[in-house]
């Protein structure tokens, strides 16, 4: 992005050369000469031009007129624009007129008065592209400033959830081994071993937003088999995961918090157990995830919603806004559905990389 005050001094050279050349192609249709006369014509405006909106902007910013209410704006626009077009048409008229073509001052005076609304009109004109490209920029900052402030929060919402997670998972998991040190001592050394195997996988995938569902089955896979330590025939599992699903990315332990919530809430309070499937598929772009198990959901009456489905619904909303979604059901023949979308992208929230700093030179 070219620099702040090498862009305004573009801006004004070609600003002023336009207006020169529009008065040389005025003079050129009326079938006038380019003498040296006329050049020195368009060489003065060319340089009181310049000189006087370079005067105007000084001014502005030494009265910090860029942080004034338009309400306020306006007069000192106008007044200003009129003092400039006056300052013009005099400095145009003594270095041209009186000076070059030797004009009586009587008549010099009578075309200042004549010409210098018409001059104000061009300083007006200059004083909205200045203005309005000024409140552009400054939008602009503020859109960055929050869009910055929006990442920050998300970032850090997504990783207090995800913080909770961890502490949630090992406390249930080491229940789950506890019950077998007295059965089965070995078979619970076998288990700690898991144990520490899933939780290293977990901490790994916590540092990522998302991370692949071949990726997020695995650690559900290793979970499963350790609960299968603890409920041995009472949990039965089966997955149905189409094989184009695999690559899509899914939130980490989105998955395996769905499936421990199924257990917990689901399987574990029927004495005669019960089974959990796992299914994904795919619908357009958009990630179908279906958890089906034993029991029955309390969702939908006055109870609370459980831990596991409230944090799961805020990281698929930090994650996907409204595109991602998860409901929850009964069905008729005794089971808990939990349907998850997933869509293929994140939410988008970007960060833009400015060259504006808070303390860059004003335009």
């Amino acid at each position: 992005m070219m620099p702040k005050l090498r862009q305004y001094w573009t801006c004004q050279l070609l600003g002023w050369f336009s207006y020169t050349f529009i008065i040389w192609v005025l003079n050129e249709l009326k079938g006038e000469e380019l003498d040296i006369y006329l050049v020195s014509f368009l060489m003065i405006s060319f340089s009181l031009g310049l000189l006087i909106s370079h005067t105007y902007r000084e001014l502005v910013l030494q009265l910090d007129w860029l942080n004034l209410k338009i309400v306020d704006l306006i007069p000192r626009v106008i007044l200003t624009s009129i003092l400039c077009g006056l300052a013009f048409f005099a400095l145009h008229t003594l270095f041209f007129d009186v000076l070059i073509v030797q004009q009586e001052i009587v008549m010099v005076t009578l075309e200042i008065l004549q010409n210098t609304l018409s001059l104000s009109i061009i300083f007006v004109l200059w004083s909205l592209m200045y203005f309005l490209f000024h409140f552009i920029q400054n939008y602009r900052k503020e859109e960055i400033k929050n869009l910055r402030w929006q990442a920050l929060s998300t970032e850090v919402e997504l990783n207090k959830l995800k913080s909770q997670l961890n502490p949630h998972f090992i406390f249930n998991s080491m229940n789950s081994i506890r019950a077998l040190v007295d059965e089965n001592p070995e078979h619970s050394k076998d288990s700690i071993t898991r144990l520490s195997n899933i939780l290293r996988s977990s901490l790994l995938m916590g540092r990522q937003q998302v991370i692949l569902l071949s990726e997020e089955l695995q650690l559900v896979n290793d979970y499963l088999s350790l609960e299968k330590t603890r409920f041995e025939e009472r949990l039965m599992v089966r997955y149905n995961i189409a094989d184009d699903t695999k690559e899509h990315k899914v939130p980490p332990m989105l998955l395996q918090t769905l499936v421990e919530n199924g257990i917990k809430h689901g399987i574990s309070k029927l004495a005669e157990g019960g089974t959990i499937e796992i299914s994904a598929r795919k619908v357009g772009s958009d990630l179908k995830l279906q958890i089906e198990n034993s029991g029955h959901s309390r969702e939908g009456t006055d109870r609370e919603p459980g831990f596991g489905l409230l944090n799961s619904r805020q990281r698929l909303f930090l994650l996907y806004g409204e595109q991602g979604e998860l409901t929850i059901s009964n069905s008729a023949k005794g089971t808990v559905i939990v349907e998850v979308t997933i869509p293929e992208k994140v939410k988008e929230i970007k960060v833009l990389k400015s060259n504006i700093d808070d303390k860059t030179e004003e335009l």
